[in-house]
C-alpha cells in the first residue's frame, strides 16, 4: 500500500505541472479569441460608421504572467515576436486587461496589462480640453463640409488644453479638411516640432505669430463630438477619444 501511495505521489508531481500549463493555455486561448472578437467589432464599426470607434477593454482570464503560447502570436494582423511594437504593447497576467483600440495611422493597437512587462505599456493620463477649445471645435461641426473648413485655413491657433496637469498651447487642425486630409495620407505620428508637422507647408498662415508647442489635429463623430484628437510635440504623441478627459501615450516604440 505504501509503495502504491508513493507511486501515485510521484505521478501527481509529474502530471500536476503539465495539467496546470494546459489549463493556463486554455485560458490564454480564450483571451486571444476575445481579443480577436474585439478586433472584428472595431473593424465592423469603422466600415459601417466611417469613424474612430471607442476602445474595447477585455478582462483577462489567465492567471500566469507572460505568454504560454509559442511566439510569434498574431491577432487581427498585429503580431508579437517578443518585442513591443506600435500595434502590440505589454504582456498579459493575472487580473490584467487587453485594451483593443484603433488609430487611423497605426491601425489596431492591442495593449496588454497584468504581466511582468507592464512598465513598458503605454501610459494613460487625465486631462481637460478647456471651455475655449471645446467651444471652437464643436462650434464648427455644422460647417465642417464647406468653406474654410475644407480649405488650408481649417485650424484654430493658440488653443490650450491639459494633459496630466500640464498645459499645452498649439494650433489645432481639422483633419477632415480636404487639404489637411491629403497631407495626412502617408503620415505616421511621431515626436516632432510644429515646423515638422504635415500641415506646415500647406496651411494658410500669414504672420505665424502664435504659440506652437507642437501641433494637434482632430476629427468629428457623427453626433458632433470630437471623435479623435491627436497631439504631437517634440517629446511625445498623445491621443484622446473622449474629448480630452483621458489621454493615451501613443509615442512610437523604439524597435
Amino acid at each position: 500500500m505504501i509503495i502504491i501511495v508513493a507511486i501515485l505521489g510521484v505521478l501527481v508531481a509529474i502530471l500536476a505541472p503539465a495539467y496546470t500549463k494546459y489549463i493556463e493555455k486554455s485560458r490564454e486561448a480564450t483571451d486571444l479569441a476575445n481579443a480577436k472578437s474585439a478586433y472584428n467589432e472595431l473593424m465592423i464599426n469603422i466600415a459601417e460608421k466611417e469613424e474612430i470607434p471607442k476602445p474595447i477593454t477585455i478582462k483577462l482570464k489567465q492567471k500566469i504572467s507572460g505568454w504560454q503560447s509559442p511566439i510569434p502570436i498574431t491577432v487581427g494582423g498585429a503580431s508579437f515576436d517578443g518585442t513591443n511594437t506600435d500595434n502590440w504593447v505589454g504582456t498579459p497576467g493575472s487580473n490584467g486587461t487587453c485594451v483593443v483600440s484603433y488609430d487611423k495611422n497605426l491601425g489596431v493597437i492591442f495593449t496588454w496589462s497584468g504581466g511582468t512587462e507592464d512598465a513598458v505599456a503605454r501610459p494613460t493620463y487625465k486631462g481637460d480640453f478647456g471651455e475655449k477649445t471645446i467651444k471652437y471645435l464643436k462650434g464648427a461641426f455644422s460647417n465642417r463640409n464647406e468653406g474654410t473648413m475644407q480649405s488650408n485655413k481649417a485650424y484654430y491657433s493658440s488653443q490650450t488644453f491639459k494633459i496630466d496637469g500640464n498645459p499645452y498651447t498649439t494650433r489645432v487642425y481639422y483633419a477632415g479638411s480636404a487639404v489637411f486630409k491629403n497631407a495626412l495620407k502617408d503620415y505616421k505620428p511621431k515626436p516632432a516640432s510644429y515646423e515638422y508637422s504635415p500641415f506646415y507647408s500647406v496651411q494658410n498662415d500669414p504672420g505665424n505669430k502664435y504659440t506652437h508647442q507642437g501641433f494637434a489635429y482632430y476629427t468629428y463623430g457623427e453626433d458632433g463630438s470630437i471623435n479623435m484628437f491627436t497631439y504631437v510635440n517634440e517629446n511625445k504623441v498623445y491621443q484622446t477619444t473622449d474629448e480630452g478627459k483621458t489621454w493615451q501615450d501613443i509615442t512610437p516604440n523604439e524597435k
